[in-house]
């Protein structure tokens, strides 16, 4: 028996996503690898480690193998040589605008070039976009945007090579590959990766030819890779960053028609809107997310703004409306079927839950954080990032509260419930879950002197590093 074909990470490097699209291309067309090396002048085993990422391709391998496996170039555009030459040739001539992503712009041509810059310049590392810096007012103008008038979207587009149902499958794949990478590692773990697969392999499928039908299917998919993108950047605390990849991801989305996705964009937009400290843009999005949601049927899109929306008032310090919202977020999610969009399925009772937590924490009632607690932790398996979240919330409900009387505070143990986020954070690349467990060793300064805190302040500052 033939031995099994060794399990493709695409998104660890430039040079794996490249392994995988060559063997894709290579297994559609029904050839071996010893086959295709005949086919392209070169052997059977350079094709497997190049398919393994264990070779650097050749430098006339991708066009080979476009010309044998009709590609359509796809495979020279991914190259890792070719892009890296491309990508130093750009850096040494392009100017990239300070406003690079923040602009909505008025038709689908635009939209792709303003999307492509802004990746480009991620991949590139630009200062003027990964540096950028949190905007209250930018998502207002998007948000409005995207609930005028609807017309039916027509993304026929006659460009480059002809973008099928295929390619637009492939990079649904990818949506799943790296939405599940972000869940399980968070988001310093792939998003140069994704950053560079938009660049690289999306775009050119953008200024490809299509048909309407395609077309829909493809901003569809590439509205949901770039909020992935900019999930990942909010992870990782690139705020500016974060935003820009948002409003094109909402852009992209508006083109596609697909009103479900929206209502995943805007729910990640309040939920950075909320981090940021500013508590009505982030009630904004979320009741704009929940006009959205209804329009397109989706109740647990519905459910999550709605909680959304709960911790959006706790923020602000209104516990009745958090608890109306809260209220109505469990009947929505009560309501959901099967049919639901596959990117908000993760929005379970226990999401609900650990959502209820973190509004009750934001509100100082410690009581209901520690009742909310246990269920929370314990529906957690295998999402770290909740997990070291949730703890984190737990452990400031034992700390000192507003001086009201109505809260014990509990040193010790503050001290020992955040001991344990401590190895969770360590295996995320998590930057905003690191700083959060920080913020609540801030709080714990004050108490100093006593031995559990001067033993915790050292396990975090060996294993987490000072906090930024």
């Amino acid at each position: 028996m033939g031995q099994a074909p060794r399990h493709l990470v695409p998104s660890r490097s430039a040079a794996d996503y490249f392994g995988a699209q060559l063997r894709h291309w290579r297994q559609l067309r029904g050839l071996s690898q010893q086959q295709l090396g005949r086919l392209t002048l070169h052997s059977g085993s350079l094709i497997c480690k190049v398919e393994k990422a264990e070779r650097t391709p050749p430098p006339d391998l991708a066009r080979r193998c476009d010309d044998v496996l009709e590609t359509g170039g796809a495979l020279q555009r991914l190259d890792p040589r070719a892009s890296v030459d491309a990508q130093q040739e750009r850096s040494a001539v392009s100017v990239v605008p300070c406003e690079v992503g923040l602009v909505w712009s008025s038709d689908l041509a635009d939209t792709v070039e303003v999307a492509g810059q802004l990746w480009r310049a991620d991949v590139e590392r630009r200062k003027v976009v990964i540096g950028a810096a949190w905007s209250a007012a930018a998502f207002a103008a998007p948000a409005r945007d995207w609930l005028a008038a609807w017309t039916e979207p027509n993304p026929t587009h006659a460009g480059g090579r002809r973008v099928g149902a295929a390619e637009v499958d492939v990079v649904w794949s990818m949506c799943g590959t790296f939405a599940n990478l972000d869940h399980q590692l968070g988001g310093g773990h792939a998003r140069t990766t994704l950053a560079h697969y938009l660049s690289t392999a999306v775009l050119p499928m953008l200024k490809g030819s299509y048909s309407q039908r395609t077309g829909k299917q493809l901003l569809a998919a590439t509205a949901r890779l770039c909020d992935i993108g900019g999930f990942m950047a909010f992870d990782c605390r690139r705020p500016g960053l974060a935003q820009r990849y948002y409003i094109q991801a909402l852009r992209l989305a508006k083109d596609s028609g697909d009103r479900s996705i929206g209502a995943h964009i805007l729910a990640d937009m309040s939920m950075q809107a909320q981090y940021m400290g500013d508590g009505r843009e982030a009630l904004a999005l979320a009741r704009a997310g929940q006009r959205t949601a209804r329009d397109c049927g989706s109740s647990l899109s519905m459910a999550r703004c709605c909680a959304l929306e709960a911790r959006a008032h706790a923020l602000l310090g209104d516990g009745g409306a958090c608890g109306q919202a809260m209220s109505r977020a469990e009947r929505a999610l009560t309501a959901a079927t099967d049919e639901e969009p596959s990117w908000v399925t993760f929005f379970t009772s226990e999401q609900l839950a650990a959502e209820f937590m973190y509004a009750a924490g934001e509100l100082g009632r410690h009581a209901d954080v520690q009742r909310f607690a246990p269920a929370v932790l314990a529906s957690s398996a295998g999402m770290q990032r909740r997990l070291a979240l949730a703890t984190a919330t737990l452990a400031s409900s034992y700390l000192p509260g507003d001086g009201s009387g109505n809260h014990t505070a509990d040193i010790d143990q503050a001290c020992e419930v955040l001991r344990t986020a401590v190895p969770v954070a360590a295996t995320l690349a998590s930057p905003r879950t690191v700083n959060i467990l920080h913020a609540v060793r801030a709080q714990l300064r004050a108490h100093r002197s006593r031995p559990a805190v001067e033993q915790l302040d050292s396990e975090m500052e060996s294993v987490l590093g000072a906090a930024s």
